[in-house]
Parts: C-alpha cells; structure tokens; sequence
C-alpha cells in the first residue's frame, strides 16, 4: 500500500488503525487467533486491507560498523483497519501481546492510528547505550577499572528506586577516578557494537527528511564517534572530565537524565521549527519515558518491561531497522 493511498484512506476513513506483526517465524496459531481478534470488532470493521513486507539477511558480523548494516531477518504482516465509529480498540495490542506470551510467540505488535502513520514527522531522538550501540559504556569502562562489581550495586540502588539517575550517575563517575583516557579509545576499537539495522534506519531516516538526534545519559567521548559513525545531525551527552590523560571522576556539564533528555527534545524541535506532533524518540531505558511520552510517536528498543508497558509503540524481535516498521517507511 502507498503512502498516498493510505493518506486518502485516512481523509475518508477517519477512525483507522495500522495494526502491524513482526516476527522471525510466524505460527498459524497466531494468525489465526490474531484474527478472530480482529473478527471479534465486527461489525465495527468497514475496510480491511492485508499487506507483506519481507526484509532479506544481508549479515556481515565480522565488522562492527557493518553490523549496524544489518537487516531485521523478520517479516511484517500489517493490516489496515477502518471502523465504522471511534471504536475503541486501545486494548487490541495487549490483547494480541497476550495471545502471543500465552503460546510463547515471539512477535511485536504495534496499534497505530492512521492519521499518527501518514502525519508526516521531521525529528527523530535516539538514546546511544543498549538502542544505538549494544552495549552500556559506563559498565564496559567499570570494567577495565576493575570495578564492575561496585557499579552494579549503585545501578541496582537506582533501579529500585533508592537513589534517582543523577546521583546514581555522579556515584558511578566518580569511581572511575585514575582511569586512563586510553582505556576509552580501546572501547571504542574493540568493545562498541551498534544494533543490527543502526546504519540503515539513520540513513532511511535521513533520506525521509529526518533531522536526526542522538541524546544520551552517556558520556559525549562515545556519543559524538557514534553520531559520526552513523551520520546523525547533532549529539547530546555528559562531558567527562579528563586531566592530563586521566578521567578525574567528575562530570563537567548538565547531566543528561530523563528530564534533561525530554528538554533537549522540546528545545531541537523549537530551534528547527518543528511540532512535536512531528516527533520520534527511541530508547530502551527508565530514564528514556520523558522523552518518548513528549514525541509523538515514542518506541521502546528492547527495552526493560516498565518501559516497553509505558511506550505507546515497541521493537523487541527485529532490529533496530524495525523502526522503520512502526513508521511505514521503506529505505
């Protein structure tokens, strides 16, 4: 289907959904009870139309920077569903995501209103750690100081709720103190892997018009390699601070958290003019919800529950090039 079949279905047909299915195998059970879900709307349903959108394996792991060539090894089946009324279908995704963990089908499902589909967006935010690149930065760097141990314990105090981000952070930083500024340029030579699909989502964003963001509660040594490495527009992160070759424990600027992350995104969008009805934003982490409940369309990546059950939209199965799923766009 179109882009411009889909607008006109969507002039037409206000009160229409895109519900999309990805997955590296589909079982006929699946589709099978997916559709007596969809069977259970009518006489609601007034239009259903079924495409497929197969992506082929183009894998080269032996290279870093080629992994982020990768393409999803998955398929996507996505109807279009035009109601009679505003019906409400807001439980459809659960309900599909229950039939799927009942039978232990390893699928995303994504609901989407048309209008969100074919509204055109403009901006698009990324977290780096664990969303652009496979790995957490602080915990590889915890490491190579042979701290890892107490690293986790600050991150695990966070994670209940004991301490916020910030001062788990700023705990985190400061342990790192005596560390050589070497230990981060053999990270990035030997230790940074980006998500499958990275390269080609930010050049399908790019070739759609998208001005792309990386902003990330990392630190801005990683961030800009990665923005450069993948051609994204600009770069947000923390500044650690280095002395004469050694990472002095401390951090120099505005620490990017949750908060922090969902300004940055606010402030983009204003400077370039853009609505945040126009907006993108992808992570996986707690301190990721800010921003991806002010974008307009906001996607949790293999993210932890709490965030995949707070995000409207989710890629867990494909690669990050599922994006691309979830926006109806094409290379």
């Amino acid at each position: 289907m179109t882009t411009n079949f889909l607008y006109q279905l969507n002039q037409h047909f206000p009160h229409s959904y895109a519900i999309t299915l990805s997955a590296a195998k589909f079982e006929l059970g699946l589709l099978s009870q997916v559709s007596q879900t969809l069977a259970s709307l009518h006489p609601a349903i007034r239009l259903l139309h079924q495409d497929t959108l197969v992506n082929e394996l183009d894998w080269q792991a032996n290279d870093t920077l080629a992994q982020a060539e990768q393409t999803s090894p998955v398929t996507t089946i996505r109807w279009i569903v035009t109601l009679e009324s505003n019906t409400d279908i807001h439980d459809l995704p659960q309900r599909v995501k229950q039939i799927a963990a009942n039978n232990l089908y390893h699928v995303d499902i994504n609901v989407m209103p048309l209008a969100t589909l074919v509204r055109p967006h403009k901006l698009a935010l990324f977290d780096m750690d664990s969303t652009l690149i496979e790995q957490e930065v602080i915990v590889e760097l915890a490491k190579k100081a042979g701290i890892g141990e107490q690293v986790d314990i600050i991150t695990e105090s966070a994670m209940r709720g004991e301490i916020d981000f910030a001062e788990s952070f700023t705990r985190r930083v400061a342990l790192l103190k005596g560390l050589s500024s070497e230990v981060l340029e053999d990270i990035i030579a030997n230790h940074i892997t980006f998500s499958p699909g990275a390269k080609r989502l930010i050049r399908a964003l790019k070739n759609h018009g998208y001005y792309v963001v990386l902003v990330s509660g990392g630190f801005n040594y990683f961030a800009e390699y990665v923005k450069n490495s993948l051609g994204m527009d600009e770069s947000y992160a923390n500044d650690l601070d280095i002395v004469d070759n050694v990472v002095t424990g401390e951090i120099t600027s505005e620490i990017v958290d949750g908060k922090r992350k969902a300004e940055i995104l606010q402030a983009v969008a204003q400077r370039l003019g853009i609505k945040l009805s126009e907006t993108v934003a992808v992570g996986d982490g707690a301190n990721d919800l800010p921003m991806l409940g002010l974008a307009d369309i906001g996607i949790a990546y293999r993210a932890k529950p709490i965030v995949r059950d707070q995000a409207d939209y989710a890629v867990t199965v494909a690669g990050l090039d599922g994006v691309m799923t979830v926006l109806g766009l094409g290379d």
